[in-house]
């Protein structure tokens, strides 16, 4: 009798021991799978702030190209108005043009660094809430009990 009690408490300690080293693992994975999707996360913020300072720089060109457009319209046509007025409302219809432009890449550029972000946040939860539902399962088979 004492035998298969020994027994018996041997198998559980090893059950348990083998539970705990099974949930060590899964929470190394979990944590792994964490800082992957953290990586991505800042990966992704990286990526998109060096897009938006790409298009912030091209912004900058086309506004300096503008000014010397502007500059050199000015000096060629002096005394010709009209001339002038016209050449400036182009430049600033292209100006305008290019800054729509620059403000459309800037929107898509930041809705995706949203949605990715989005994403990583997903699934940092789902591997959170996966973590939650083995603790619990684990404190459901072995509870300890504390009177």
């Amino acid at each position: 009798m004492r035998a298969d009690q020994d027994g018996n408490r041997r198998e559980a300690e090893s059950n348990i021991q083998a539970l705990r080293n099974k949930l060590e693992q899964q929470r190394n994975q979990y944590e792994e799978k964490l800082d992957n999707e953290r990586a991505l996360h800042e990966a992704a913020r990286r990526e998109a702030e060096q897009n938006i300072q790409a298009l912030r720089d091209t912004m900058e060109q086309m506004r300096n190209n503008y000014e010397e457009k502007l500059d050199g319209e000015r000096a060629a046509h002096g005394g010709v108005q009209r001339n002038s007025e016209a050449g400036t409302q182009a430049l600033r219809d292209t100006m305008e043009k290019m800054r729509n432009e620059y403000e459309e890449k800037l929107d898509k550029e930041r809705a995706s660094h949203d949605a990715t972000r989005r994403d990583s946040e997903a699934n940092v939860q789902a591997l959170r809430e996966t973590m939650d539902a083995i603790r619990s399962d684990y404190a459901k088979q072995f509870p300890t009990n504390k009177n």
